[in-house]
C-alpha cells in the first residue's frame, strides 16, 4: 500500500493518485486539512494504526512506502490566526498524533524521509552542503548589525535581500494575503535600519542572468526546466513573481557535470526528491540558490511537458512491488 500525505486542495497529490489509480496500484491518500481531519478517526493500539477517511480504512501494516506532500495539519490563512485555546490543541494533539504514526513507519521507503527533509530544509546547511558538492554561490551576509550591511552593499554594489523564512502576511490596507520574495536593497533602505533590535537579515550579491532553472530530481530521474525570467520586468529579480504569460519554460538537458553536482547535493542530504533552483549566467556559470524538499512542480509539468508526475508514481509504485 501506498502511503500518500496531502490536503484535500493539493493538485499535485490529485495528479499522481489519479495515475497510480489507473495503474491498480493501491494507494491511501490521507488529507490532512481541517475539515478533512474534522471527519476522520485514527486509533493505535500499541502494536498498529488504523485510520478512517473518505469512507476507506487504512492498516498501517500494509503500507510499503509513504510520499509526502503535506505532513502536518494544514491550516488556512484564516485558520493560521486563530487563537481560540481549543482549535490550538485540537491541531497541536493531531500533530503530535501524526508524529507519533510517522516513527512506527521510520523503517519504510520515504519519498522523502522526513527527518532528512527537515533538516536539508536549513538554508545555511544547503550552503554548506552545496559548496561541498562543487557547486558555486553568491556572496551573502547574514546579519543584524548595520554597519556590516552597509558595508556588504558598498562592496557588491547589487544587492538583494533574501528572506529565510517564507512567510505570508495580510497586508492592512487591502485586506490581501502576500508573500515575501526577494528584492533589490540599498544603502538608502538600509538607513532606516536600527541599530538595536533588528531580527538578522540575509543580503545576497546580486547575480546577473541569462536565464533561471528550476530542477526537479525524482529518485535516479532529473526533470530540468529553463526558465526565461528576464524576459519580464516582474520576475526579473524572483521569478515566484509570476508572470507566466512573458516568462517562457522549456525542457533541456543540463550539462553532465551539474547532474553529478545534484547527485552529490541529494545523496549528502539523503533525498529522493528535490526541487533545486539555478541562476544561469551570461557566461554559462551556474549558481547554486536553493533546494526544496517539498516544492512544487505541477505548473512545470503542464507548460513543458516534463514527466515529474510519472517519475513520482514510478517510483512508488517500484517500492510497492517490493513488498
Amino acid at each position: 500500500m501506498i502511503f500518500v500525505l496531502s490536503d484535500k486542495f493539493d493538485k499535485h497529490a490529485d495528479v499522481v493518485c489519479e495515475k497510480l489509480e489507473g495503474n491498480k496500484s493501491p494507494f491511501f491518500r490521507l488529507n490532512l486539512d481541517t475539515e478533512s481531519l474534522n471527519n476522520t478517526h485514527i486509533n493505535f493500539d500499541g502494536s498498529y494504526w488504523s485510520i478512517f477517511q473518505n469512507n476507506r480504512e487504512l492498516n498501517s501494516r500494509k503500507i510499503v512506502s509513504v510520499w509526502v506532500r503535506r505532513p502536518f495539519v494544514e491550516v488556512s490563512l484564516e485558520e493560521e490566526n486563530i487563537n481560540d485555546p481549543s482549535f490550538r490543541i485540537w491541531r497541536g494533539e493531531w500533530n503530535k498524533t501524526l508524529l507519533g504514526l510517522y516513527n512506527s513507519l521510520k523503517s519504510l521507503r520515504w519519498l522523502n524521509p522526513l527527518a532528512n527533509a527537515y533538516r536539508a530544509e536549513n538554508k545555511y546547511l544547503q550552503t554548506d552542503v552545496a559548496i561541498k558538492s562543487g557547486f558555486i554561490l553568491p556572496d551573502l551576509i547574514t546579519s543584524n548589525r548595520k554597519k556590516d550591511l552597509i558595508g556588504f552593499v558598498k562592496k557588491h554594489k547589487n544587492v538583494v535581500m533574501k528572506p529565510m523564512n517564507q512567510e505570508f502576511y495580510k497586508d492592512s490596507s487591502d485586506g490581501l494575503f502576500k508573500g515575501l520574495y526577494v528584492n533589490i536593497i540599498t544603502e538608502e533602505h538600509l538607513n532606516s535600519f536600527s541599530e538595536h533590535g533588528e531580527n538578522p537579515i540575509v543580503l545576497q550579491a546580486y547575480t546577473d542572468k541569462l536565464y533561471e532553472v528550476r530542477y526537479t530530481v525524482v529518485g535516479n530521474d532529473h526533470h530540468a526546466c529553463r526558465i526565461e525570467s528576464q524576459n519580464s520586468e516582474q520576475t526579473k529579480i524572483d521569478w515566484r513573481r509570476y508572470d507566466i504569460p512573458n516568462t517562457p519554460h522549456y525542457p533541456f538537458d543540463p550539462p553532465k557535470s551539474i547532474k553529478e553536482k545534484v547527485n552529490l547535493l541529494m545523496k549528502e542530504f539523503g533525498l529522493h526528491y528535490g526541487a533545486l533552483d539555478f541562476i544561469v549566467s551570461p557566461s554559462g556559470d551556474w549558481y547554486f540558490l536553493e533546494i526544496n524538499t517539498m516544492g512544487q512542480w505541477l505548473w512545470i509539468e503542464d507548460l513543458t511537458g516534463l514527466t515529474i508526475s510519472d517519475s513520482i508514481v514510478n517510483f512508488l509504485v517500484k517500492h510497492e512491488e517490493k513488498k
